[in-house]
């Protein structure tokens, strides 16, 4: 009977183990399939945020081409625009401008505004601006609309009076005007909207100062 009783308890003992084993088992196995299914999870992540970067990568590197392109195309056409509005600009009878431009700037919808001032030594520096209108406004001009908003008037050192105004027009030759709408056209690659660009070109102007009342 007491040989019984140890062996029934040796019994209990194998199965208590076995059962404890095989628990910890199943638990460890489910521990391992959770942490592999966790690792799969990260790894899908970092597969999506490198995809994520490398493409917006390729992104910017397309923009900043489109970009680089555009403004080496605008800045040719504008050199076109400027030629043209030298040619335009009223001469003296030595061939000399009678103003000085300052600065141009002006957008693709064919609108140029110019920043001028009469020379030192003028005359009639009223006349030279009105030459000025004259002149954009011939029939052969590749201007139209010329207007001048306001005029300031100042002095020189020496005395001499300078006026200070700005004259915006219509630029006429469509080859150009064109070539520069097509290329701020944005590519299909990337989507975005067509923006205006403005183009300034600034030129160095001696200090004026206001007439005396």
């Amino acid at each position: 009977m007491k040989k019984l009783s140890t062996l029934l308890l040796v019994g209990i003992i194998v199965v208590l183990a076995t059962g404890f084993y095989a628990g910890y088992s199943f638990w460890q196995k489910s521990s391992a399939e959770l942490q592999i299914e966790q690792l799969d999870k990260d790894l899908e992540m970092s597969k999506a945020k490198i995809l994520k970067y490398e493409n917006e990568r390729i992104l910017q590197a397309i923009s900043a081409k489109q970009t680089l392109n555009n403004l080496k195309a605008t800045r040719m056409e504008w050199s076109e625009v400027i030629k043209d509005v030298r040619n335009t600009l009223p001469k003296a009878g030595d061939g000399a401008e009678i103003v000085e431009v300052l600065s141009y700037s002006g957008s693709t919808n064919r609108e140029i505004s110019m920043s001028l001032k009469t020379l030192a030594g003028s005359e009639n520096p009223f006349l030279d601006v009105a030459k000025l209108i004259a002149s954009f406004n011939k029939e052969n001009s590749n201007f139209k609309d010329p207007f001048v908003p306001s005029i300031g008037i100042g002095e020189d050192k020496e005395g001499s009076t300078i006026l200070n105004f700005s004259l915006n027009t219509k630029y006429l030759k469509t080859d150009v005007t064109k070539a520069l709408e097509e290329k701020t056209q944005p590519e299909p690659v990337v989507e975005k909207p067509v923006v205006k660009e403005a183009v300034t070109v600034p030129v160095e102007t001696p200090i004026s100062k206001p007439m005396p009342r």
